[in-house]
């Protein structure tokens, strides 16, 4: 049986991908056969340009970009400016070229073998996060910002942006979810968290966790400042039972 599998900030280390452009695996492929991947991506401008038109022979990408900016042409929408917190699902390998970019320019990049539509048609989507505002989600101390993918996904997956509500403490109960795994990376600030195999977890900026199916767990603190990425496929939740045992909470730092 899988465990929850945990990648510290300090762990892994960028690797020269083509020139300019270096990748920090984490580790996740190793785990799904390959079927997913997730990875850290660090392009410097001597590698942001490329002239022709190309594609990645992939299923589906979803990119979040971590900081930084990047200017892609994409063969089916034109130009985009890809700035902090702009979120690009991709499906079936589009064309694009990139054109430049900034200093210290990094995205989180996820791919999946098989394509979450249901034809072959390579498309493109931009979504900016002043397009996508943060809203009150299920969790009463948290917003969310919902990237839309339950609709163009046809239900296999669904992601958001995760902040604090300052001044919130988190109260919360076990929890488990049947989806095939729950995928969360800290982009700034920390988080603790436990979980029923492996315990109790702080992950600071730049650090994830891939959660397999049925893992009992719970948010137990963060930081003001967290700002989180989660992703689940299928977005199936059950509840643990009532009787389950709930952690200390502990205030938000």
């Amino acid at each position: 049986m899988l465990r929850t599998y945990i990648r510290h900030a300090d762990e892994g280390e960028f690797q020269l991908a083509t020139p300019g452009t270096f990748v920090r695996d984490l580790g996740v492929g190793n785990l799904t056969a390959g079927e997913l991947t997730a990875q850290v991506v660090r392009i410097e401008p001597e590698g942001a340009y490329i002239e022709e038109m190309h594609r990645h022979d992939e299923g589906f990408s979803l990119a979040y970009v971590l900081k930084g900016w990047l200017d892609v042409e994409f063969e089916e929408i034109g130009v985009r400016h890809l700035g902090p917190g702009t979120v690009i699902p991709a499906y079936n390998g589009p064309r694009h070229h990139e054109l430049a970019c900034g200093d210290g320019f990094e995205l989180l990049l996820l791919v999946t073998r098989k394509s979450m539509c249901d034809d072959d048609r390579q498309r493109i989507i931009v979504q900016q996060e002043r397009d996508a505002p943060y809203k009150a989600g299920l969790k009463d101390d948290f917003l969310c910002r919902d990237f839309g993918l339950m609709p163009l996904t046809g239900g296999r997956m669904v992601a958001q942006a995760i902040k604090a509500l300052p001044g919130k403490r988190q109260h919360r109960q076990w929890h488990a979810a049947s989806s095939d795994f729950r995928f969360l990376y800290v982009a700034d600030g920390w988080a603790e968290f436990e979980y029923g195999d492996v315990g109790t977890v702080r992950l600071e900026k730049n650090s994830m966790v891939y959660q397999p199916p049925m893992i009992r767990h719970a948010e137990v603190a963060c930081s003001e400042d967290v700002a989180m990425v989660e992703v689940t496929m299928p977005p199936e939740f059950e509840p643990a039972p009532a009787s389950a045992r709930a952690p200390s909470a502990s205030p938000v730092g």
